[in-house]
């Protein structure tokens, strides 16, 4: 058999792939190449192992990587390994050099810094007996491991790989060759790096927005995010709750050329005398039609409960916004959200980002979609937040423990969810803000197998509705 010296067969695939790198490293954000070297230990098959031992021994094993980063989950790659087998056997130590292709299927993509990947593929081994014939024969190869991202362009890796050699080995007659390797390596990406020329943490590799200025905020994409439409972006707008309608200036505020505080834009009577009180459309009001604008007339439409001052004027001592006399909490703290009569709202059920909620004192008969008296303390709380609150929509779901069979239990959580919403609908919340939802025993918290993971699993969720 004629063979080319050293390992040269081995290396020539991935010169030719290299030939195509620099038009590769052009391409889109996935289409990326990368190249690395591999080393490790590999457990001989004991066909080719010390035949005069019950233990097989660990081989060292080397080589190099290129793959071909195709999609966001995928790359196509090409290695080589490179093992010496010392054995007893007749045919002498054993020296190997394979080839091997195929795909890694990435559960993540590859913008995530740690990757599980199963590699699949095949290819080819070159046997060098000491004292017998070489031979090649092909494999088929499986593996899994981690791709992690270590900067811009360098990861680490890591396989647990087994191989299977096709057909008789012709060194020990009738025997197929099996190996599983452990192996690491270090990868270099020889397309862009993950450069950020603009600074706003997008990779330009990934950036559709590439010059965006350095106070705006942006999305995934890198493109500036401008929440309230005003053309000046989020993190360069100083006023960024500003109207629709409203004309503003370089930093996003509002501009108010009359001083009524209505923005031009949103203002249909841009020419308002300082001293008026106007409507939402900017217009002056006069409540009793005596010619001259609310604000020039001091105070013309005071309510019937506020104490005034000397000049008939409301005052709002803690600065709520409700006027002292009709305030029943006019020690409120600054800044506190206040009812209509000038009280703290409740707490809302839902804190940050926080998007469900296990009521914690509702109980019910048993076996029964029926309310117990104490569930009613923790219902009116919810009640009372859900009220002050109205912004707020809520799925009230039911789930129940094991015990039963699931369509009964599915038709009683649901009742008892049922329940929880009648009873918030008579205490005054609008029943278009609440849903009802039975879940059975399809999502326990706890084991079901002892009676306090039951009673855990026995309960009424609310779920944030956005």
């Amino acid at each position: 058999m004629v063979r080319s010296s050293g390992i040269n067969w081995v290396l020539a695939p991935l010169l030719l792939v290299g030939a195509f790198v620099g038009a590769v490293a052009k391409e889109a954000e996935y289409h990326r190449p990368e190249v690395g070297v591999q080393a490790g230990f590999f457990l001989p098959d004991q066909d080719l192992s010390n035949k005069d031992s019950t233990i097989q021994e660990l081989e060292p094993v080397g080589g190099l990587r290129f793959a071909w980063l195709f999609a966001r989950h995928l790359d196509w790659f090409v290695d080589t390994t490179v093992t010496d087998i010392n054995t007893n056997t007749p045919v002498g130590d054993v020296e190997t050099q394979g080839l091997r292709t195929g795909i890694d299927v990435y559960f993540r993509p590859h913008t995530k810094k740690v990757q599980w990947f199963v590699a699949l593929g095949g290819g080819v081994v070159d046997v060098d007996a000491e004292a017998a014939e070489d031979f090649d024969r092909n494999f088929a190869s499986v593996g899994i491991g981690q791709r992690v991202r270590l900067d811009g362009r360098a990861n680490f890796r890591w396989e647990l790989r087994g191989d299977q050699i096709f057909d008789d080995n012709d060194l020990l007659e009738g025997q197929d060759i099996t190996r599983a390797y452990f192996m690491i390596g270090v990868n270099w990406g020889l397309g862009r790096s993950d450069r950020d020329s603009d600074g706003d943490g997008v990779p330009d590799r990934r950036d559709d927005c590439p010059d965006t200025p350095d106070c705006a905020i942006v999305d995934e994409r890198g493109c500036p995010i401008d929440s309230d439409g005003d053309g000046v972006w989020d993190g360069c707008d100083n006023c960024p709750d500003t109207p629709d309608c409203a004309v503003v200036d370089a930093e996003g505020c509002p501009i108010d050329s009359d001083g009524d505080g209505v923005p031009d834009g949103c203002d249909k009577c841009p020419d308002t005398p300082d001293c008026a009180t106007v409507d939402g459309s900017g217009c002056p009001i006069d409540s009793d039609v005596d010619g001259v604008p609310d604000g020039c007339d001091r105070c013309p439409d005071t309510p019937r409960c506020a104490t005034v001052d000397e000049t008939g004027c409301p005052d709002d001592s803690d600065g709520d916004g409700v006027w002292d006399g009709c305030d029943d909490c006019p020690d409120t703290p600054a800044e506190t959200p206040v009812r209509p009569d000038g009280c703290p709202k409740v707490a809302p059920l839902f804190a940050g980002e926080q998007k469900t909620l296990i009521l914690e004192g509702v109980f019910f008969e048993f076996d029964r979609a029926v309310l117990r008296p104490e569930s009613r303390e923790t219902l009116d709380r919810v009640a009372r937040s859900l009220m002050d609150w109205p912004e707020v929509h809520v799925e009230v779901a039911g789930h129940t423990d094991s015990i039963g069979t699931d369509e009964y239990n599915l038709d009683l959580s649901g009742r008892r969810a049922a329940a929880v919403v009648e009873y918030l609908r008579a205490q005054g919340v609008a029943i278009d803000r609440m849903r009802a939802r039975g879940y059975g025993e399809s999502q326990p918290i706890a084991d079901n197998r002892d009676d306090g993971g039951r009673a855990k699993n026995r309960r009424v969720e609310l779920k944030k509705i956005d």
